[in-house]
């Protein structure tokens, strides 16, 4: 069954301890089926993380989410990173959909309910 783009927001804390997969992403990403971002919080003295990236790249998100109706798969920390997430994604919504607050709530709602944005957490 054909999908569309797959885009994969990737973040650990060392590169080289950590980016388990790194082999396989590569080839997806050499094969043209892949997308990827990467952001190591320990590698360098400026952290950076997956929601920085995620806040960079706020069309992209915007166009996968709200124009392509695509599918949104957060796995992580429960606590900071996956609610961190969410409120991006609510911000990415509403700013790049052109809504009210209470109409990004709605959308990402129906998302969830459509099984279009799942979670995946632990805490």
């Amino acid at each position: 069954k054909p999908v569309g783009d797959t885009i994969l927001y990737f973040g650990c804390r060392k590169k080289a301890e950590d980016f388990i997969y790194e082999e396989e992403l590569n080839e997806y990403l050499k094969n043209g089926v892949l997308k990827m971002h990467v952001a190591f919080s320990r590698d360098q003295a400026h952290k950076i993380y997956v929601t920085h990236l995620l806040e960079k790249n706020m069309d992209e998100i915007w166009q996968v989410v709200g124009e392509n109706n695509g599918h949104l798969y957060v796995c992580g920390d429960a606590k900071n990173m996956a609610r961190d997430v969410h409120n991006i994604v609510l911000k990415v919504v509403q700013e790049k959909g052109n809504m009210t607050e209470s109409q990004a709530l709605a959308y990402v709602k129906k998302m969830e309910a459509q099984k279009r944005y799942s979670a995946d957490v632990w805490s």
